[in-house]
């Protein structure tokens, strides 16, 4: 199968020079499916790297006579916080590709996001950008308070991987003096609490997949067996695995 693609650089606010990325069909595309890759994965998240996965999921997207739009986003360190400023390079550049390709977008309309760039089409999808998206898929995107969708979108899925562990310094305001204590919390739990804080009008609906043996980012986790994720992935987009 022949993937065709057409590459363009960009540079955002910052100056930081990036790619964006067409990938098509020979025919016409039936669909669009945008892809917001998390830039960098943790080594306590699981082996592998990202863009395997992600260029896996365009192929099979592609094969199936889609076209896949994407852009580079900006490499983090994993052990260092992001700040407003580096997420919000994210939040720029997913504009950016999506407004500049609004004349070749065909077919139903597919957002996919990993860990912060699902984040970052949250907040373009509270800011009504697009205006309709006929599916969102994140991955590894975890919200701690209401996200309020100004898009119509009629389904967002969320999909955990099972062995996605994710900590918290929680204060004893009891005692001033107390060290912070961490807290621990498994996608059985925060999934739930995700899930809730989606809210749209009209409501959409949201469900949560969790696939086991898996890390942050869908890359195998831990001791056992572990599921190859791109079924579940081209299934929850939207084709047949």
């Amino acid at each position: 199968m022949i993937v065709h693609r057409h590459v363009q650089w960009r540079r955002d606010s910052t100056g930081e020079p990036y790619r964006i990325r067409r990938s098509f069909p020979a025919g016409p595309a039936t669909a669009t499916a945008v892809l917001a890759g998390p830039g960098s994965v943790s080594s306590v998240d699981g082996e592998g790297r990202d863009d395997l996965l992600l260029d896996r999921l365009t192929q099979r997207l592609v094969g199936a006579g889609w076209q896949v739009l994407q852009c580079d986003m900006p490499v983090r360190d994993p052990l260092v916080p992001f700040t407003d400023k580096e997420f919000q390079a994210r939040v720029e550049r997913l504009d950016h590709l999506l407004r500049g390709h609004r004349h070749l977008m065909t077919g139903p309309l597919t957002l996919v996001g990993f860990s912060l760039g699902g984040l970052a089409l949250l907040e373009l999808l509270e800011s009504g950008t697009p205006p309709r998206t006929d599916r969102v898929v994140l991955v590894g995107t975890v919200m701690e308070e209401d996200v309020f969708l100004a898009s119509r979108v009629p389904a967002v899925e969320l999909v955990y991987g099972s062995r996605d562990l994710i900590g918290y310094l929680i204060e004893d305001t009891s005692n001033s003096g107390a060290k912070p204590q961490p807290i621990v919390f498994d996608p059985g739990m925060y999934a739930d609490w995700s899930a809730r804080h989606v809210i749209g009008s009209p409501t959409p609906e949201v469900r949560v997949h969790m696939l086991e043996g898996l890390g942050h980012t869908l890359h195998p986790c831990g001791p056992g067996p572990a599921r190859d994720p791109l079924p579940e992935l081209t299934s929850l987009v939207g084709i047949a695995s």
